[in-house]
């Protein structure tokens, strides 16, 4: 095994994507990330307001649970702009929860979803799930390029207590679609959390389960492993990243596989010492990228791709960005742009930033670079 020191990207491009003095923009990584044919890019997060004037004002549940509004947002020049006029709401969260929790929302799409769709964008919310309806999980989506959305659509529990539903999803070779869900008992116990893979044959109507993606480590009984992002390989295998995680600044990426379809996992390998969630990109000459966040001093975005197109190799951490004074940053979501170029969005958090407490402003940005 070969350990390289991490390298900076000096040609990478920084782009500030939405940035609001008075909110907390983040975690696109639970939204989602779209290119499409001709060349735009959509973006999906959340905000909510912030005084950063106090921790607690930071707060993940205040921010998100309390005040959360789910909003995409788009780019007509491969990324270097994003108008803010063009702002999209998918809804707040509180009107979300109402919803779901009323059994208003419709039960299924009104015609099967073309997951195939190059138009088609899936979202979910609820990064963190509704306090007293922690089963409760959704999917959003759109069928003409983040322009008009249908939904929520709520999912099924299947007996978990703990349901987060991600837009992590593949289509397999025979057309059945995959969809990568965090679940658990939210019963207290450290590593409780784990990802279920749900089915579905009809476009979304009706899912179904399938397997868990549940190492038989020794620390599986206090590592949560959950948030996947998966992708197919050329010859049919799947991969997925999990975040390892006992606490927000001790997570890590790990590499799982599947070859008959993602009926069973087997553990790949250690991506790298820390970082997460992690997402998994394809790239055009079939390597793998990982991209997450750097939740440990110097703070930033970090990634990796690998020298085969398997994941068993990878090259040396590269460092997209290090100048972050809080490690509450990353969640990124990667394409790869016409250019052969790709681009990274996440949440972040800058040291020059005038306002400071606990770390800068939260807000979305993105780095461009070739890989």
């Amino acid at each position: 095994m070969n350990f390289h020191k991490p390298q900076r990207l000096p040609d990478a491009e920084q782009i500030t994507i939405y940035y609001n003095r008075n909110e907390f923009a983040a975690w696109p990584f639970n939204h989602g990330f779209w290119v499409f044919p001709n060349g735009e890019l959509l973006v999906s997060f959340s905000r909510g307001p912030c005084s950063y004037q106090h921790k607690y004002d930071m707060s993940h549940f205040v921010v998100d649970a309390l005040g959360g509004e789910y909003v995409a947002l788009r780019s007509t020049d491969g990324g270097r702009t994003w108008p803010v006029e063009g702002l999209i709401s998918l809804g707040s969260r509180l009107a979300l929860e109402r919803q779901l929790r009323a059994n208003l929302a419709p039960a299924a799409p009104s015609t099967p979803i073309d997951f195939t769709s190059p138009d088609l964008c899936v979202t979910a919310g609820f990064g963190i799930p509704p306090k007293d309806a922690q089963h409760v999980g959704y999917l959003q989506i759109s069928r003409d390029r983040g322009h008009t959305w249908e939904g929520p659509f709520p999912m099924p529990s299947f007996g978990f207590a703990w349901v987060q539903v991600k837009v992590d999803y593949l289509v397999r070779p025979d057309g059945l679609v995959l969809l990568f869900v965090t679940v658990g008992q939210a019963d207290g116990r450290r590593g409780d959390r784990f990802v279920a893979v749900y089915a579905t044959a009809d476009g979304g109507l009706t899912w179904n389960y399938l397997s868990a993606i549940q190492p038989t480590t020794p620390d599986a009984r206090f590592v949560n492993r959950y948030y996947a992002s998966p992708v197919l390989l050329a010859d049919g295998r799947i991969l997925v990243t999990l975040r390892c995680q006992i606490d927000a600044r001790n997570a890590w990426p790990e590499l799982f596989e599947s070859a008959d379809g993602g009926r069973t996992w087997r553990f790949v390998c250690r991506i790298s010492d820390w970082g997460g969630p992690t997402h998994l990109l394809r790239l055009e000459d079939g390597r793998l990228l990982a991209s997450y966040g750097y939740r440990i001093a110097p703070y930033g975005i970090r990634a990796r791709v690998s020298e085969d197109e398997d994941g068993r190799a990878w090259g040396p951490e590269l460092i997209l960005r290090d100048d972050a004074s809080s490690w509450d940053l990353g969640y990124p979501r990667a394409l790869q742009l016409a250019s052969g170029e790709v681009m990274v969005v996440y949440y972040h958090n800058r040291a020059d930033d005038p306002v400071q407490c606990d770390g800068g402003v939260r807000h979305i940005a993105g780095t461009i670079f070739r890989p």
